[in-house]
């Protein structure tokens, strides 16, 4: 989950990088920025969807034994859910934080200023990807287990 970091990186770079010079992207340029971007995204969203799904596919013999002793599939999609939310969201502070920690010191080098510029729409548009591949990742991982057979085939 820590990729977000990445993600935050490159976000932030770009925005930190046109502040210290003193640009505004305006037309075709704002997409130039979500370009650099986009890869360090769809490496992110890859990697989120790994992790979790791997994660949840362990814990298949799990999920069943809650089944046999009477957790109904609601119940094991709410707490599938709750745990993603917990994990990615933890993924995302630490990424969040290695990032801000990076760009404050590359800003202060660059410009003297203490903080960096950043874009709050993008970083809640990063954020909600990542959340949603969580719940995705691990939804899917364990869709078989919460309502399939209670015995594993």
């Amino acid at each position: 989950m820590l990729t977000v970091a990445l993600a935050c990186t490159f976000l932030f770079a770009v925005t930190t990088t046109d502040a210290a010079a003193g640009v505004t992207r305006t037309g075709p340029a704002v997409w130039a920025a979500l370009m650099l971007v986009g890869p360090a995204l769809v490496y992110t969203v890859i990697s989120v969807l790994n992790a979790t799904a791997m994660t949840m596919a362990e814990r298949t013999a799990e999920i069943r034994l809650l089944r046999t002793v009477g957790a109904k599939p609601r119940q094991l999609t709410r707490m599938v859910c709750w745990e993603t939310l917990i994990v990615t969201g933890v993924g995302t502070l630490l990424g969040t934080g290695i990032a801000a920690a990076s760009l404050t010191t590359l800003r202060k080098a660059a410009t003297g200023e203490p903080w960096f510029a950043y874009s709050p729409p993008q970083y809640a548009g990063l954020v909600l990807v990542c959340t949603v591949s969580g719940l995705a990742g691990g939804l899917a991982a364990t869709r078989r287990a919460r309502r399939g057979a209670l015995l594993p085939d």
